[in-house]
């Protein structure tokens, strides 16, 4: 009998992703896709028996696409919790504090869930982050389906808290890695469109199960998150590869060369990939017994260049975006838009559709027009549509509130939504990138639960939901100026050519100070 080859999963959906690009004319026509069928199909083992397809960068978009579903586990229960917080104060009679508890914890554990994934990621690598968060995220939707006092939910949410912050991490961390400067600003856009899809999902399955007993209805909402959380788990131990930058610094440079020419262009030069990664990686490891060092005593380029990432993911979530969504159906009811639960989700519905659509207009131009003024543009967008729920609030005009908050979010997923992470993911050196980013995600987070928690309450003593708009919008607009003065275009550049960029700049400003990184 003869020797069959054993195929990998990877092998699999690579030679599908393939076929079916040559059948929509995506990458190449069937007698290219036939003539170089043979050099496709080389693969060589790595460390952990799996095999890695030599391939076209195709595989490169597959596989950022596994990563982006981490992200639309989070949306979904962004989304779902809308409709879960609004059943639950009807059902158990929650108080207003009670509500802000449930909604904002989730971002404050997840804050220090962002903080302990740079240790999981260092260590167990960008791959088998992505298990973990899995497992801890199911962990957490069974406790809360099954959740028969308010104290048992909490503990639910503070276990899908951390995964949260899990993935908040890794997800930009993993595809920046693993892609090449020319294709990052779109691939590292994906987690954010992915976010998207899932806080649309969940809208929607808050409206598809609003007319069911809220006593189960609820529960079910929570039940249909686990569904994605599986379908990942599998893909992250069979499919996903590692991050070539992890196996580099863990010495494995055969296997993150495999992993390399799958996610590059063919033409592309990936001994000179890894050399520069190489290089990077031995200053890392110059500066490693140092610790977490080099982000509180940093030097004047590292400061700069923390400014920017953390500076990016703390003006996201000042804006209010969290509570926009957060609170969407109580906007809404509040604003004498509609009052029945069928149509509250409805209007959630519309605003996750408008997030959605516009997420994707941002990605399709992150890479031709630039980070930079797509951020200003938003920010100043948001500020606008900001301010003018705040006078439809006050003047009670309800369809000009539906409005604004459709405005807002379409102007949030133009630039701000995405372009938070792709920016600090990019913009941190690799020495401190892993802590880096995991101290943007704590910032990030905790500033959406702070708002998140106190919401009603603040609202409530500040006199109405239109002077507390009124407020974000000035917190906002402080954003754009801030984008205008500080953010750096970084559209194009590999990330050493970046770093060199900010140096110099830093350097003509004081040209005293240090200058390396």
């Amino acid at each position: 009998m003869a020797e069959v080859r054993p195929v990998t999963a990877v092998e699999d959906v690579q030679a599908t992703v393939n076929s079916l690009g040559a059948l929509f004319d995506v990458t190449q026509d069937v007698s290219e896709v036939s003539a170089s069928k043979d050099a496709r199909n080389e693969v060589s083992a790595s460390k952990d028996g799996r095999k890695l397809p030599d391939g076209p960068p195709l595989f490169m978009y597959l596989m950022a696409g596994c990563a982006a579903l981490n992200s639309t586990n989070i949306g979904f229960d962004i989304g779902a919790s809308t409709g879960v917080a609004l059943l639950l104060q009807e059902e158990w009679q929650l108080t207003d504090g009670q509500v802000g508890l449930f909604m904002g914890s989730f971002s404050f554990v997840a804050a220090f869930g962002g903080l302990s994934s740079q240790a999981v990621s260092d260590r167990l690598g960008r791959r088998w982050t992505f298990a973990v968060t899995q497992v801890v995220l199911l962990v957490g939707l069974a406790i809360m389906a099954s959740a028969v006092s308010f104290g048992m939910l909490m503990v639910g949410r503070v276990f899908v808290g951390l995964a949260v912050g899990f993935g908040l991490a890794v997800d930009p961390l993993y595809i920046t890695e693993l892609a090449p400067a020319q294709h990052r600003g779109r691939l590292t856009s994906w987690p954010e469109i992915a976010t998207n899809l899932g806080i649309l999902l969940g809208f929607v399955v808050n409206w598809a199960f609003a007319d069911i007993d809220h006593a189960i209805s609820w529960r079910l909402m929570l039940a249909v998150g686990g569904i994605l959380p599986i379908a990942l788990l599998v893909l992250s131990l069979k499919v996903m590869p590692e991050s070539p930058r992890w196996l580099i610094s863990k010495g494995r440079v055969e296997e993150a060369t495999l992993v390399l020419r799958s996610s590059h262009p063919q033409n592309e030069d990936i001994a000179a990939v890894v050399e520069a990664i190489q290089s990077e990686i031995s200053e890392e490891q110059l500066n490693e017994s140092s610790g977490w060092a080099p982000l509180f005593c940093p030097d004047k380029v590292t400061k700069r260049l923390l400014l920017i990432g953390i500076g990016v993911a703390f003006s996201q979530q000042i804006s209010g975006v969290d509570c926009v969504l957060a609170y969407s159906p109580t906007i809404f009811k509040r604003a004498h838009v509609a009052t029945s639960e069928q149509s509250l989700f409805a209007l959630t519905m519309l605003v996750g559709f408008t997030k959605t659509a516009f997420i994707v207009l941002a990605a399709c131009y992150m890479d031709t027009k630039g980070r930079r003024p797509l951020l200003i543009l938003s920010t100043t967008a948001m500020t606008v549509c900001l301010a003018t729920l705040a006078l439809a609030m006050g003047l009670d005009i309800s369809w000009l509130s539906v409005v604004a908050v459709c405005s807002y979010v379409a102007a949030f997923s133009l630039g701000m939504g995405p372009i938070t992470w792709i920016i600090a993911a990019e913009v941190f050196p690799s020495q401190i990138r892993a802590k880096a980013m995991s101290l943007a995600t704590f910032t990030n987070r905790m500033t959406s639960g702070m708002l998140t928690l106190t919401f009603l309450p603040l609202s409530d003593a500040m006199g109405g939901q239109a002077q507390y708009f009124g407020l974000l919008a000035v917190l906002t607009g402080l954003t754009a100026v801030f984008a205008c003065v500080v953010v750096p275009e970084t559209k194009q550049m590999t990330l050493e050519q970046l770093h060199q960029h900010i140096g110099r700049m830093v350097h003509r400003a004081d040209p005293q100070g240090e200058s390396r990184i």
